[in-house]
């Protein structure tokens, strides 16, 4: 469910937290003030540190409440357009397929899966069923499929699919050679 971690021990690498503040570009300041309010101190935020979900979570669910889902999207899209992805990734497909897998390398404990399928037609559909605000998903898919390193020149577009209100599944992501 949107915002809600279905494992309250759950934890996420305080390295991506931090690749998130840096992707507020527009208005730091008020990333840090979220870090702030949520506990989540900014010395903790090393690439060998892990922190509750949950907390970031609150905070992200604050930040969309404040600035709207748009921004939360852009944040999101921010974050992984430029980022670099292990040379093991050498296409958009290959980093699909394994994106359940690079997730769970960035978390512990239940936090959901990422149901990557390829279709007949050439597209890549992506099930998102994380606690992760609706649009911050939407925004790292979009910016995966901008990543200059994975797509190599081609373009995409990404068509967005809302779930249901209740349960699991938030959204489907559409990944389409242009």
């Amino acid at each position: 469910m949107e915002f809600v971690s279905p494992d309250p021990n759950a934890t996420v690498r305080a390295a991506n937290v931090k690749a998130t503040l840096e992707a507020f570009k527009l208005v730091p300041s008020m990333g840090m003030k979220l870090v702030e309010k949520h506990q989540l101190n900014i010395q903790d935020l090393t690439p060998d540190n892990f922190i509750p979900v949950q907390r970031w979570l609150d905070a992200l669910k604050e930040l969309q409440a404040s600035v709207g889902p748009s921004f939360v999207r852009k944040v999101g899209t921010n974050i992984v357009e430029n980022a670099e992805f292990p040379p093991i990734f050498d296409s958009l497909e290959a980093f699909y397929e394994a994106m359940d897998k690079v997730y769970y390398m960035n978390h512990r404990g239940d936090v959901g899966h990422y149901i990557t399928t390829r279709k007949p037609d050439g597209s890549i559909e992506v099930r998102c069923e994380t606690p992760y605000p609706r649009q911050f998903e939407y925004g790292l898919i979009e910016g995966i499929s901008r990543n200059p390193r994975l797509t190599k020149g081609k373009r995409y577009s990404v068509t967005y699919i809302d779930g249901p209100a209740t349960g699991d599944h938030t959204c489907t992501l559409v990944v389409r050679p242009l």
